[in-house]
């Protein structure tokens, strides 16, 4: 089995799940659970519960350390944090109705995480790296490029979720395009393979949730998956189950084709429970 590097953000989530439609002004039963969270976080978990060797790279508020790294452990991930003196761990409030949800966020600590500190033999150790599109939010172009071709010179193959279609915006569709050009594996939901195409990458994965997923080679459209028929409870960690799930059996060498029909599989259990991790 092949090692596998996940990098991106660590997030305190508060799940927000109303018994009925949302009253201004005024009190909406609801259930509301906390919990450890973070795109490339819950990824890493998912990976490492179908059976991949993990190891994360984030970045948290320093008094979080112990408890941030705590958790990865019971995961099975091997979490290898850096800290901030300054700022605190990032928490995002993520309000679910049906089988929607928005998300209001506070990246904290995250914004300081650094690239910079992996290196070309550092990166080696691994066949794998997979990289939250969150942590490009805020980086020039230029440390991003250099970052992706650390990762190629390394030999492991470099798999990215383009993480949210609002920041992309953000930080200029043409600009990110750019500088995710000629990645590995790109992962986007449909709102976000709206705005970056099947361009920048070999393969292109589209997460159309309960429409089931869409493979693109090179810019061609070449097989489409159907999605398992689950009644769903909270579909926050979907995607990043469906992510983890799919390094996780590429890196026991199981074919791209299975390996999508296999993260779909994990993805219908994810939208099963409330949070966004596995549940231990």
């Amino acid at each position: 089995m092949e090692r596998v590097l996940v990098i991106g953000d660590v997030i305190d989530d508060i799940i927000v799940v109303p018994e009925g439609q949302v009253r201004a002004n005024t009190d909406t039963n609801a259930q509301i659970t906390q919990t450890l969270g973070g795109s490339a976080s819950n990824m890493a978990s998912w990976a490492s519960h179908e059976g991949a060797e993990v190891t994360f790279i984030g970045c948290v508020g320093s008094a979080d350390e112990d408890r941030v790294a705590k958790e990865f452990e019971s995961y099975g991930v091997h979490a290898e944090l850096q800290t901030s003196e300054t700022l605190k761990t990032g928490s995002l409030v993520v309000l679910v109705e049906g089988a929607s949800r928005s998300m209001l966020t506070d990246r904290g600590a995250n914004k300081e995480l650094s690239l910079e500190e992996l290196t070309i033999d550092y990166l080696s150790d691994f066949s794998y790296v997979f990289l939250s599109g969150y942590t490009l939010f805020g980086r020039s172009e230029a440390e991003i490029k250099n970052f992706i071709f650390r990762v190629q010179d390394a030999g492991a193959l470099l798999a990215i979720d383009p993480g949210s279609a609002g920041y992309i915006k953000d930080f200029g569709v043409e600009e990110f395009k750019s500088c995710v050009n000629g990645v590995d594996i790109l992962l986007p939901n449909e709102e976000e393979f709206e705005l970056l195409s099947s361009e920048p990458s070999h393969i292109t994965i589209v997460t159309k949730g309960s429409n089931g997923v869409d493979l693109y080679i090179e810019g061609i459209k070449t097989n489409s998956f159907e999605a398992e028929k689950v009644t769903a409870i909270d579909p926050t960690g979907a995607g990043d189950a469906f992510a983890g799930s799919l390094i996780a059996n590429l890196s026991k060498g199981v074919e791209l084709h299975s390996a999508i029909e296999n993260a779909t599989k994990t993805a219908a259990k994810a939208v099963t429970t409330i949070g966004a991790r596995p549940q231990l």
